[in-house]
């Protein structure tokens, strides 16, 4: 609740009494210069509050009660039995016996958690917001004592809830399989037209590779931290193989890269056949500048080599002249023609 510096709070949970005078805080404030700024931090939470019929202490410039009520709960007035009394699970490795002050900040939390944990006869498994609601009637009071929980060895097994993935990519997979091929696309068009191909002809296999899948990567969304690797879990699957396909310019390989490193564990590929379809459409069109006007030119040392060397050639030529060439080359009329 209040800063770990913050002698006076330490010294509050255990006070016998409801009100205390300025000079007893100023004995328990080991830091006297301090004494203003740890005053003003209680009362601004509530813990401390003024009796302004006590007056202040003169000072204009840091003016400060004479009296003040303690609006905490002594530990000492908490008993073992009290603790004892929730569900074996809350005390079993008796964190709460050891700070007690845990118990009395987050009372009505633990004992309504105890409640359910008594209650509860069944094994079904929602999310941790919807699990919360179900509990408390809030959605996010489990939120706010992740911690608690920790602490006292409450896991999500143990209330049967599950962690929503970080961010819920577009998707589409029409049959869930234990091992699955999917493929990752950097924009929205390419993911759109893979997608509308797989529903209204239920065509699988794109540049003779079957996919179970596609997935709207939403550009440099799907680098950020722990994203994909949290979508990726919550999929289920025993195995999958992620494939990515992307603009050929540096901030597509960039984010390939970024993502590669994000969720090493998962082994992205490259989707190859995909780029080597847009080098081949590409060699007599003028490429458009990149709208990266950054003079940074990734590593391609591990991409490269998956490619011919004329392939190579036009990659790294189009890198060094800061050109584009983006995924939307493969219009719909190409992927039809590739998809089956």
């Amino acid at each position: 609740m209040s800063k770990p510096g913050n002698t006076l709070y330490k010294a509050l949970q255990e006070f016998p009494r409801k009100r205390i005078t300025l000079e007893e805080l100023g004995r328990f404030c080991t830091d006297s210069e301090h004494l203003y700024e740890q005053i003003k931090e209680l009362t601004d939470k509530g813990i401390l509050v003024p009796v302004k019929s006590s007056g202040t202490n003169g000072n204009q410039k840091n003016p400060l009660f004479m009296r003040y009520t303690v609006c905490i709960e002594n530990t000492k007035q908490v008993s073992p039995d009290e603790i004892y009394a929730l569900h074996p699970r809350l005390s079993a490795n008796g964190y709460l016996l050891r700070n007690r002050i845990q118990f009395v900040n987050n009372r009505a939390f633990l004992c309504r958690l105890s409640e359910w944990l008594t209650d509860y006869k069944g094994n079904d498994m929602m999310s941790r917001r919807e699990r919360s609601f179900a509990i408390f009637g809030e959605e996010k009071e489990l939120d706010n004592h992740l911690r608690l929980l920790e602490a006292v060895g409450i896991s999500g097994d143990t209330l049967r809830y599950y962690e929503t993935p970080e961010q819920c990519f577009s998707d589409y997979i029409p049959v869930r399989k234990r091992e699955m091929t999917l493929l990752i696309c950097e924009n929205k068009d390419i993911w759109f037209n893979i997608r509308r191909l797989m529903y209204e002809s239920e065509a699988d296999t794109l540049f003779d590779t079957q996919i179970d899948g596609v997935i709207f990567g939403q550009g440099n969304d799907v680098t950020g931290k722990d994203k994909f690797r949290s979508y990726a879990a919550f999929l289920g699957a025993d195995e999958v193989r992620f494939l990515y396909c992307g603009d050929i310019d540096r901030a597509g390989f960039d984010i390939f890269l970024r993502l590669c490193k994000a969720a090493e564990e998962l082994h992205i590929e490259l989707f190859l056949p995909a780029y080597r379809k847009m080098l081949e459409l590409s060699r007599n069109i003028q490429l458009p500048d990149s709208e990266d006007k950054r003079s940074i030119i990734p590593e391609m040392s591990g991409i490269l080599p998956g490619f011919l060397a004329d392939e190579q050639e036009q990659i790294t030529q189009i890198l060094n002249d800061n050109k584009r060439l983006p995924q939307e080359i493969l219009s719909y009329p190409v992927l039809a023609d590739n998809m089956r």
